[in-house]
């Protein structure tokens, strides 16, 4: 009667293992990963934005979370992923300790930051491995930035400029520093020399990375005996602004412009007031854009490897319904 009753669960297991997800891994085995690396930055454009490229580099996407707690459907998303790596980007006081802690649960998790965007952005750059040109920027200007980075050859190295009127500071200059005070003879900040320069009516101060670069796309910048690069503009393209940072991502992966502003032709919508909704979206967009290639090479019926690419997400709790490539351009990425 025992042996019966055991032979009784082990046909019952058997059933119950062979109805369950095609995708069921044997006991032992690590559940698979939809894509290796999951970036993480807070709901600001900065951090985000200076992770773009090395984003794309190493195949991951970028998602936003609020600063102080880990957004519960960017948790979810994560959980669905089961990435290989997180990457917070940016220090505790933009990804807090708590969100970092709740990561771990999802995967090994590392942070790269500095204590300003400037030394965080100066890390990422050093983890590119890329021929793009560096380019300063005003890293506290969204458009400067982005106009950097519409340029797939250029990246954005972030500086801080403080401009200054000569009537109400101090210079007092040594060696190899310069001392400014206010016209309370309060000390503003000690600079090296070359982050110091007066022109007629403003004394620049430049904040600068150390990183390699003759050229810039600032004036305020470009006075230190930086060159200006040229800039195009776009008129129909992925739209982005402060809200919608990751879009640059999408934008790398169909191998299509971003544009800012009025004027512009966009080729998709995103809820442009949610910076942590909209990363979710780009996100999704770019799951299924992977997911479906990898079925196309397999089958080349590109209607079926979207409806199956999205039937297997959804059947991991992606929202897919969030996809929003149009059909051209999923077209174009599969073919590539």
């Amino acid at each position: 009667m025992k042996i019966l009753s055991n032979n009784l669960i082990y046909i019952f297991l058997t059933v119950l293992l062979l109805c369950s997800n095609v995708d069921a891994i044997k006991i032992g085995e690590e559940k698979p990963s939809l894509i290796d690396t999951v970036i993480i930055t807070n709901e600001n454009w900065a951090d985000c934005i200076s992770s773009v490229d090395y984003a794309y580099g190493i195949n991951g996407i970028i998602l936003q979370t609020e600063g102080n707690k880990l957004n519960p459907d960017v948790e979810n998303m994560v959980r669905a992923i089961n990435p290989k790596r997180i990457i917070i980007v940016g220090g505790p006081l933009a990804v807090s300790r708590d969100v970092e802690n709740e990561l771990k649960k999802y995967g090994k998790v590392v942070r790269i930051w500095g204590y300003t965007r400037v030394e965080t952005s100066e890390k990422i750059l050093k983890l590119l491995e890329t021929n793009n040109t560096k380019v300063l920027v005003n890293g506290y200007d969204f458009d400067e930035v982005v106009a950097v980075l519409k340029e797939k050859k250029y990246s954005p190295a972030y500086s801080e400029i403080k401009i200054l009127d000569p009537k109400n500071v101090i210079r007092v200059y040594y060696d190899n520093t310069v001392k400014i005070y206010d016209s309370q003879k309060r000390l503003m900040g000690e600079y090296r020399r070359d982050e110091v320069k007066e022109v007629p009516k403003k004394v620049i101060v430049l904040i600068k990375p150390n990183i390699s670069t003759k050229y810039c796309n600032n004036k305020d910048i470009a006075e230190f005996g930086y060159k200006m690069i040229n800039i195009t503009d776009y008129y129909a393209g992925i739209p982005i602004d402060e809200n919608s940072p990751t879009s640059l991502l999408l934008s790398r992966y169909l191998n299509v412009p971003v544009v800012v502003g009025d004027g512009t032709k966009p080729i998709l919508y995103l809820d442009s007031n949610n910076p942590v909704n909209n990363s979710i979206t780009i996100a999704v967009d770019i799951l299924v854009l992977k997911k479906t290639k990898e079925l196309y090479k397999k089958n080349y019926d590109l209607d079926q490897s979207l409806n199956e690419a999205k039937t297997q997400l959804w059947s991991k709790n992606i929202p897919v319904e969030k996809y929003n490539v149009p059909y051209v351009y999923l077209k174009n990425y599969v073919e590539q």
